[in-house]
């Protein structure tokens, strides 16, 4: 019998925004068997993506709007009891809201009493906080980030690293490590390797993603073609677009676009290696899903796949140009073997490491904890 409510808050829950969403989409399935499960995200209910075992809830997005925004969270508050509050995400003003309403209501109703937890998603690593650090981060962090984060009862990090930034921050000590986790036994595995050939780097297009430099290394290499899937800011995207014809890319880089459901599982499989090569990663879901799939992944020491290396399924490397442009010189003598045993050896990382039913049940016991 289920004995603890959960309420999970995260600011978006559609498919286009990519990570956050996806940890969510497998964590409910297990999670929700353990616990009374709710998530609670802003916008319209038609516009989230279905998370099993888990009761949806969505409330008023515009901070034009906070007055109601209160009111919805207040009543969810009021209708669930939840034992626990657990925030996803930083830097959105509502994110710090729902946790302050939250510590309000405790301090009114002493029968109202729930933990809060926040875990941030990688929003708390230097390269984040150093992007427009004095125009956003710094008024941010003085209006109400710092408060938040010191505020939470634990802080969880998806990462070793990760938890050594938090600490470092000095805003509270209570940070724990919890990998993301995904449900392997889902995924498909691909039946046919060939010698390498063709790339796919399928994220959101942002510039903490290190597109210019993939782009930049390509030119170093005739043999291997690359496919872009992924959306983002459009002047992001046509900066990309210019950067390609500038370099004389055209024909060996493609931008598809986003890409889901089995569209997206059918194109991981037939890349014959997944790049990610991103200057700052808390996870990098992308990175499990590839080798989940059977697929070699290329990333960088900005994500915390060490492992890749550890179980030889992939390239770890700094992320920089010249070591993107010599290691894609080695992939592109990488024989379908090879890639065969990389990518078996992967599947069977994440199978091992990365199920998210063994995620759910560390995360039950903190929760109980």
């Amino acid at each position: 019998m289920k004995n603890l409510t959960v309420l999970q808050f995260m600011p978006s829950i559609s498919a286009k925004d990519g990570g956050t969403t996806t940890y969510l989409r497998e964590l409910t399935p297990a999670l929700g068997r353990l616990v009374d499960l709710h998530v609670c995200a802003l916008g319209k209910l038609d516009d989230f993506v279905p998370l099993p075992n888990a009761t949806v809830h969505a409330i008023e997005v515009s901070l034009k709007h906070l007055c109601r925004m209160k009111k919805g969270w207040m009543a969810l508050l009021d209708e669930i009891k939840p034992d626990i509050v657990h925030v996803n995400c930083c830097w959105m003003p509502q994110c710090a809201l729902v946790q302050y309403w939250t510590r309000q209501k405790s301090r009114k109703d002493k029968s109202f009493s729930p933990r809060i937890l926040l875990t941030p998603h990688g929003m708390l690593e230097p390269w984040i906080i150093g992007r427009n650090y004095w125009t956003k981060k710094v008024p941010a962090m003085l209006l109400y980030q710092k408060w938040a984060v010191r505020n939470a009862d634990v802080v969880v990090s998806t990462a070793e690293e990760e938890r050594k930034h938090i600490l470092q921050l000095g805003w509270n000590k209570n940070v724990v490590m919890l990998p993301n986790g995904i449900d392997s036994s889902a995924i498909k595995v691909k039946k046919v390797w060939s010698d390498a050939q063709h790339l796919l780097f399928m994220s959101r297009l942002h510039p903490k993603k290190g597109l210019e430099m993939l782009i930049e290394a390509m030119t170093a290499t005739d043999r291997l073609k690359l496919v872009i899937a992924g959306d983002g800011e459009p002047d992001y995207v046509q900066s990309l677009k210019e950067k390609i014809k500038a370099l004389g890319q055209d024909d060996k880089i493609e931008m598809v676009g986003p890409v889901y459901g089995e569209a997206k599982w059918r194109m991981i499989r037939d890349a014959d290696v997944v790049v990610l090569p991103s200057y700052s990663e808390n996870f990098g879901l992308i990175v499990a899903e590839a080798l989940a799939s059977g697929t070699p992944v290329m990333t960088t020491t900005g994500t915390p796949w060490q492992s890749i290396v550890t179980h030889d399924c992939g390239w770890w490397i700094e992320p920089e140009v010249k070591a993107i442009k010599e290691t894609l010189k080695i992939v592109g003598n990488q024989s379908a073997d090879d890639l065969k045993n990389k990518g078996l050896r992967g599947r069977a990382l994440i199978a091992a490491d990365f199920d998210v039913s063994t995620l759910a049940k560390t995360l039950y016991k903190l929760y109980i904890s």
